[in-house]
């Protein structure tokens, strides 16, 4: 499928954040991947093509967003695809482009979203509004 929409990866352990930010991307025109932690998007890496952006949360359980980017750097995995940092947490990591304190507005979320992905818009097939 040409000009399939930007896939994000979003790791976040909170299963509502998860869900929230998904859902607002979706309605966006974005494809959306989650992950719960670290170690399961590792795994998520491997075995699908490679995200248009990251979204990642820090405090996380298993392997934590800090202990994902260091493993990034050293894997060399990654390289060009921005990731974008939302946590409560207020420490800023080696590796993020960006960095939202978490709890992160709507309006925050997309203008962030959109410094680095084109918005997908509705292309020739208009959603249904119902």
């Amino acid at each position: 499928m040409p000009n399939s929409p930007p896939l994000v990866l979003l790791i976040e352990d909170e299963e509502d954040i998860r869900d929230a930010v998904s859902t607002l991307l979706e309605m966006e025109g974005f494809q959306v991947a989650q992950c719960v932690h670290g170690e399961d998007a590792w795994g998520w890496l491997g075995s699908n093509p490679c995200p248009d952006l990251v979204l990642l949360d820090l405090m996380m359980p298993v392997m934590d967003g800090q202990s994902f980017l260091s493993r990034l750097a050293q894997e060399r995995m990654l390289e060009g695809v921005p990731i974008v940092v939302l946590s409560g947490s207020p420490f800023q990591p080696a590796g993020a482009v960006a960095y939202l304190r978490k709890p992160v507005s709507v309006n925050q979320l997309m203008e962030m979203v959109g410094r680095f992905l084109p918005s997908p818009g509705a292309g020739p097939e208009e959603p249904p509004t119902s």
